[in-house]
């Protein structure tokens, strides 16, 4: 890649997350200010307006694209989100590992006689449903961004842990105004913003781990965004400290995991 290229892939980020968090943000600032008392919204209005913002990195990811190469590259984008070309073994972290961190953080807090609240549980009965919903309407939206998009044009300019480090930190900020809109997780479950954004963070490692070793793949990303949401759905050790601590501790634990075996540089296999 020569310099100008260069220059112009590093506008294009800045201005992929000028664009989300304008979208986004826009977009919830209502709720906000209606959790706050300052706004009367009724509840389709809310519906739609929560429906729209978590669509921002996508917005942005594919108004860029056609900026740049037309709609050659915006059907190049979407491709990569329904494009089963990678080995698939790599299916399996993408649908279990959150699953499997889930069921061991439980088992954890459980053996350390700390309680979990399942009436905040998703019943069994609801797995598939709730698996599309959360796939149509928390993925799809925002893995066409942050993966598809923003990933591999911070790869271009550090290794693969230090982009994995930023993406999760800004993924983190983005969802700030959600801490203050009554019905959101973040804000029911009085989850601290410090603790969401260190999560936000290792998790971005495994996400770069699972897209660097299936060829940049937006749908393993799509799967695996999607199963992290549904595992914290039927297993809420989020809603306690001990439980969100707990489940920090074990995700750190396979990220550093990750980062000794498949190295900083590329978290994949490169030879």
């Amino acid at each position: 890649m020569n310099i100008k290229e260069a220059q112009f892939k590093e506008r294009d980020l800045i201005l992929f997350f000028i664009l989300t968090f304008a979208w986004s943000w826009l977009f919830w600032l209502p709720k906000v200010l209606g959790t706050a008392g300052k706004l009367t919204l009724s509840d389709p209005v809310n519906f739609i307006l929560g429906a729209i913002a978590v669509f921002g990195p996508s917005v942005a990811a594919f108004s860029l694209m056609y900026r740049r190469e037309g709609f050659i590259g915006v059907r190049q984008l979407w491709k990569r989100g329904w494009d089963f070309g990678f080995n698939k073994i790599w299916l399996l972290p993408a649908l279990f590992l959150m699953p499997v961190i889930g069921v061991v953080t439980a088992l954890v807090v459980s053996l350390l006689g700390y309680s979990i609240e399942w009436q905040y549980g998703l019943p069994p009965i609801m797995i598939v449903p709730v698996f599309l919903l959360l796939f149509l309407t928390n993925a799809l939206p925002e893995e066409y961004g942050w993966r598809g998009f923003a990933l591999d044009r911070l790869q271009q300019r550090w290794s693969a842990l230090t982009a994995s480090l930023i993406l999760g930190l800004v993924w983190g900020i983005w969802h700030l105004p959600l801490f203050f809109i009554s019905g959101s997780v973040q804000h029911d479950a009085a989850i601290p913003i410090w603790q969401y954004i260190l999560q936000t963070i290792i998790l971005a490692v495994l996400y770069t781990w699972l897209h660097n070793n299936t060829g940049r793949s937006v749908l393993i990303a799509l799967l695996f965004h999607t199963t992290g949401n549904l595992t914290s759905a039927l297993i809420p050790t989020y809603t306690t400290s001990q439980g969100r601590w707990i489940g920090f501790a074990i995700q750190l634990l396979v990220a550093v995991t990750i980062v000794l075996v498949w190295k900083p540089q590329h978290l994949a296999r490169t030879e």
